[in-house]
């Protein structure tokens, strides 16, 4: 409060604000941004049923555009964020709720444009990582059992 008062006397700095005039730091990410889930987007790996771990937009989540940090901080004890808790994000942060992010349980307009196009994006990243992973994920040729330890270094003297 005293920090408002010397805003308001012109003593301290005006904190950053964005269009709809809310502070950046709490609304300058998305949801989407701060969510749990936000790999499984960006593999192209999507929840077909409420439970899953993946990634909900399909079921209705708004977190792709929908300002808000809650998923980052969380509401309470800095647990919370509604993607990260099994729930889908319903924008109720933003201008307009609740009508204009109604019905809730639908896929969001654009939603499934948006889930179409990043599927081969992430089908291609999924096999790119097996790849790295089966090669990445072995015991080098210089280690084995036996009486000799053998570290893999060559000696340069």
């Amino acid at each position: 409060m005293t920090y408002l008062l010397y805003q308001a006397t012109g003593q301290a700095p005006m904190i950053p604000l964005d269009e709809a005039l809310r502070p950046t730091w709490l609304f300058g990410a998305t949801v989407h941004e701060g969510c749990d889930r936000a790999g499984y987007y960006e593999q192209g790996d999507f929840a077909t049923e409420y439970g899953s771990p993946k990634c909900i937009v399909k079921l209705g989540c708004w977190g792709p555009v929908v300002k808000c940090n809650v998923p980052k901080r969380g509401w309470m004890n800095g647990i919370g964020g509604c993607p990260n808790v099994g729930g889908i994000c319903i924008g109720c942060t933003m201008p307009g709720f609740p009508d204009k992010f109604m019905p809730f349980m639908d896929e969001p307009p654009g939603g499934k444009l948006s889930t179409t196009s990043i599927m081969p994006y992430g089908k291609t990243i999924r096999t790119l990582r097996s790849i790295t992973t089966h090669t990445v994920d072995q015991e080098p040729r210089w280690r084995k059992p036996g009486n000799d330890l053998l570290t893999g270094a060559k000696r340069t003297w």
